[in-house]
């Protein structure tokens, strides 16, 4: 089963650290080996400033933004050794609107049992963090054609708030995952496996317990970064947002920084709407209209 790991540790580490000690450390062939150093990524999730110090530099370096990343758009890199990485994953509440609804829904897989091809030990970084029910299967018996019939256990009901480790098996731990009620973030140590590249990654039916497709991963967004600082940024990530308002060549990641920094500065507002205006695209000048923003798309 997915197992809740005891990491009480009060110190912490920085990135590199931690990509140092897995790498010399941690047999990541061998699964006691990797749920012995839960501490470490508890000690690293301890660290409160690295990920919005990485979180600016991405949002700066957009030329250079995520260029290994093949994950979804929720996912910040922060680093890899030979056989793991190490990741960020974003979870948001989701809006009232039902389109929008639909998109969030889709981008961070709510409600959408799946699978991982992959193992990978997580920690919650911030926030109350989603809520998830956790279901087990046989890889061995299943072919993985859509519409092919599962056996499923179910294993527990749970959540991952700040602080707390757990340990997902590949292709065997199955999650289905509420919206949590804040926004909130996790940190990945994902294992690359010697078969990784040919296993599978499900969408299943609980209630028929069948297969219902295969997962793919869409590439990131710089448009999504600026919409999730408002929950997450420092004083320097709204200068990014600034920076990014007047610099960014694409008007959409113009617009969203803009809307960010509407929403975590109120009383600029009216300085904002300054800029929009004079800004050379129509899309961003409907922010100085008072079209409201969505959202990404």
């Amino acid at each position: 089963m997915a197992y809740t790991l005891d990491a009480d540790v009060s110190g912490s580490i920085d990135i590199d650290e931690y990509i140092d000690f897995v790498t010399r450390t941690v047999d990541l062939n061998d699964e006691d080996s990797i749920l012995e150093s839960a501490s470490m990524l508890k000690a690293l999730s301890n660290n409160s400033e690295f990920i919005a110090t990485r979180f600016n530099d991405e949002l700066l370096a957009w030329s250079e933004f995520q260029t290994g990343n093949g994950y979804s758009s929720q996912t910040l890199m922060l680093g890899q050794g030979e056989k793991f990485a190490v990741r960020a994953n974003m979870w948001v509440p989701t809006g009232a609107d039902r389109d929008i609804w639909d998109w969030e829904s889709h981008l961070y897989a709510y409600s959408r049992p799946h699978d991982h091809n992959f193992s990978f030990m997580t920690v919650g970084y911030f926030g109350p963090g989603y809520e998830t029910s956790i279901y087990e299967y046989d890889p061995r018996a299943v072919v993985g054609t859509a519409g092919e019939t599962v056996d499923l256990e179910f294993l527990e009901d749970t959540s991952l708030p700040a602080g707390k480790v757990m340990f997902y098996r590949a292709s065997r731990d199955i999650h289905v995952q509420a919206p949590p009620p804040a926004f909130s973030m996790s940190i990945n140590l994902m294992i690359v496996s010697a078969d990784f590249g040919s296993r599978d990654q499900y969408w299943f039916d609980l209630e028929s317990q069948k297969v219902t497709g295969h997962v793919q991963t869409p590439a990131a967004s710089q448009m999504l970064m600026c919409h999730l600082a408002r929950w997450f940024a420092s004083d320097s990530t709204m200068d990014t947002l600034d920076h990014l308002t007047e610099r960014a060549i694409n008007p959409r990641v113009r617009l969203a920084a803009l809307d960010s920094l509407a929403a975590m500065q109120p009383g600029e507002r009216e300085t904002l709407v300054r800029r929009a205006a004079d800004d050379p695209s129509p899309l961003v000048q409907d922010f100085a209209n008072g079209t409201p923003s969505d959202g990404p798309t």
